[in-house]
């Protein structure tokens, strides 16, 4: 079940502008709505929320985050990244791009010791949304708080929001 925006909501637009796949409307100072149809519940709307006006499906308010420093954000494990591009492709906000590495242990079709890994470009940007780790074929991204623990799981079911899905993921086909 998505989050919810309560009554509490000052229309500061905040959300709107950090949720990954655009399920957010409303007018400046006004109550804002969440589409339940596209909402993929990974929190990242809750979390900037500065007067803490959204709610979990649980009904749970939780306090925002804080600065950047306090957010999780994808990180990259270079050795088991396969260069597929999935994550760069779903990333909303232009944080991943590819890079070239190098690998003494790797040698990539023919014959190169040097193969395009995914990279976090723009780690201010990142929202920890989860997107790029849902879609990553080889667990290579996990989406980590600055001490390294693990971000919480959210229930992204991407089969339930398919129109989610397609918003962001139209250039990985």
């Amino acid at each position: 079940m998505p989050h919810y925006i309560t009554d509490r909501c000052i229309g500061c637009t905040v959300c709107a502008k950090k949720c990954p796949v655009d399920c957010i409307a409303g007018e400046n100072k006004h109550l804002h709505i969440i589409d339940p149809e596209i909402c993929v519940d990974c929190g990242v709307c809750e979390s900037y929320c500065p007067v803490e006006a959204i709610a979990n499906d649980l009904g749970e308010i939780l306090p925002k985050c804080g600065g950047q420093s306090t957010r999780p954000v994808a990180m990259v494990e270079e050795d088991l990244c396969s260069g597929c591009e999935f994550c760069v492709a779903a990333c909303p906000f232009d944080c991943l791009d590819m890079n070239w590495s190098h690998s003494d242990s790797f040698r990539h079709e023919g014959g190169s010791d040097w193969f395009p890994v995914a990279e976090m470009v723009h780690a201010k940007e990142c929202v920890g949304c989860r997107l790029c780790e849902e879609v990553c074929i080889k667990s290579a991204i996990v989406v980590r708080w600055p001490d390294g623990r693990s971000a919480p799981t959210f229930h992204v079911n991407f089969d339930e929001n398919a129109e989610a899905v397609d918003s962001f993921s139209h250039g990985i086909r």
